[in-house]
């Protein structure tokens, strides 16, 4: 008491140092509250709307081994294209697992936005030892986090671009199922027609083969052709089972062993398409074109950082036993001195990833571009061939074989000529089969190419609500 008494603080020493005390306390406090803001990461609910904007079809959620017929979706009825798809997008199993990477985004988002917990150091006072504490604090966090923040928060919009552009695929990827499905039922059907019409011309043979007009080789060869019609038929009927499973597997439901059928429209119809304008759309807003976008821009935000994050700043508040109030603090600071390691390594690594990117994203463009285009041709391929099919070919088909037939059966025609006629016709029936799915292929494959639905023949909501 002696001591402050003969020695008083003067006041006005005093007030400056208060006044900066309160403002690094009010800095710091700042800083703190404006660390616990975070960009946006998107969701489930997130990718779900970009992939209706798209396409009309929302993406659901399910928990593990639920399955869930949205939208009033059901086996008993038929199913149609539209509720495959919605199926799909609620219940694949790979594309839910994918989905669980937006919380690994996320997770990283919010780690990026943290800051380093200060430390602090106290020792015990002994005999002739003061005791001491410290505090230290990381003070280049503070303007390093924006940068990590700004490089994770890339991440986190590639993933999402990356799901939604997972949900185009898996719409394509049943369509084709489900097209190689409808094949696979037409081509039964082509092989039971053809099974009927070589029965026919066997027992038409063998009514000729009683009447001494042929030769019991010409019957035989009939026969064998016959039984040769049920051997395709019977594979055809396998094919049909396969096809099933693989759609079964898209779907998320090959637990349930019913057999799917399918309620198929016409193929779809697309005219006057401007492939060079989709092109462009594609290049500039598909979400794979997108996410490569995303990682280019991350990669730079890291790149960036690895310039910096060698640089150490330490702030310390530094506490003794003293002689004016037996607690004495004092500010210090600790810094690294980049003599040997300025992370030269983690920079060249960083600069080869934004390389990296960078032609990444020139690769996606020229896969898109290549997916419009071919996708297009394919279409007009299977449309032009289609309408020769339809127009010229199985008509003429289809009167050869009522000519050769007839001509059989009068004795007029060897019967090989029935045998070629026959041949053709189905030849062309099964040509007819595989060209309907071709459009409805090359159709699905153009609109996941250019990343949205093109039919436009009538408007529609967008499909997934549950129903209870």
């Amino acid at each position: 008491m002696d001591a402050l008494a003969t020695n008083p603080k003067p006041i006005d020493a005093v007030r400056p140092r208060t006044k900066a005390s309160g403002i690094v306390v009010l800095l710091v406090l700042g800083l703190s509250a404006g660390c616990n803001t975070l960009p946006h990461a998107c969701n489930r609910d997130c990718v779900s709307h970009r992939v209706a904007a798209r396409t009309g079809y929302s993406v659901g959620q399910t928990q593990c081994g639920e399955v869930i017929f949205p939208n009033g979706a059901s086996l008993d009825d038929g199913l149609t294209e539209e509720e495959a798809v919605l199926i799909a997008l609620w219940n694949n199993a790979l594309f839910q697992q994918r989905l669980a990477d937006l919380g690994v985004a996320r997770g990283d988002l919010v780690q990026a936005g943290l800051l380093p917990n200060p430390d602090f150091t106290y020792t015990f006072p002994m005999p002739n030892k003061p005791f001491r504490y410290a505090f230290e604090l990381p003070l280049e966090t503070f303007w390093l986090r924006p940068i990590r923040v700004a490089a994770a928060a890339g991440e986190a919009n590639k993933v999402s671009e990356q799901l939604a552009q997972a949900g185009l695929d898996l719409i394509r990827d049943v369509r084709l199922a489900y097209a190689d499905l409808l094949l696979a039922t037409g081509q039964f059907k082509v092989a039971e027609e053809g099974a009927r019409i070589r029965g026919q011309i066997s027992n038409l043979a063998d009514g000729r083969l009683k009447a001494g007009d042929i030769s019991p080789q010409e019957a035989a060869t009939a026969r064998v052709d016959a039984l040769q019609a049920q051997q395709d038929l019977k594979r055809a009927g396998y094919e049909i089972s396969l096809a099933d499973e693989r759609l079964k597997n898209l779907l998320g439901i090959g637990m349930d062993r019913r057999p799917l059928a399918l309620v198929a429209g016409d193929p779809p119809s697309l005219h006057d398409l401007d492939v060079e304008g989709l092109t462009q759309e594609a290049v500039a807003t598909r979400p794979d074109a997108l996410a490569a976008v995303q990682a280019a821009s991350a990669a730079a935000e890291r790149l960036r950082l690895s310039r910096l994050s060698w640089f150490r700043v330490f702030g310390i508040g530094d506490a003794t036993a003293g002689r004016r109030t037996g607690h004495e603090l004092g500010p210090g600071f600790r810094v690294t001195v980049p003599v040997f390691d300025r992370n030269q390594g983690n920079i060249a690594r960083f600069e080869a990833e934004l390389e990296r990117a960078e032609r990444q994203r020139i690769t996606v463009r020229n896969q898109i571009i290549l997916d419009v285009h071919q996708a297009h041709f394919l279409f007009e391929q299977a449309r032009s061939e289609l309408d020769i099919l339809d127009g010229k070919v199985l008509p003429e088909a289809n009167e050869v074989v009522k000519r050769a037939e007839r001509a059989y059966r009068e004795g007029d025609t060897p019967y090989v000529v029935v045998l070629e006629a026959t041949r053709q016709i189905l030849a062309s029936l099964n040509r007819r089969e595989q060209l309907r799915v071709n459009l409805r292929r090359a159709c699905a494959e153009l609109e996941r190419s250019v990343g949205r639905r093109l039919e436009t023949a009538s408007p529609r909501a967008t499909l997934g609500a549950p129903t209870p």
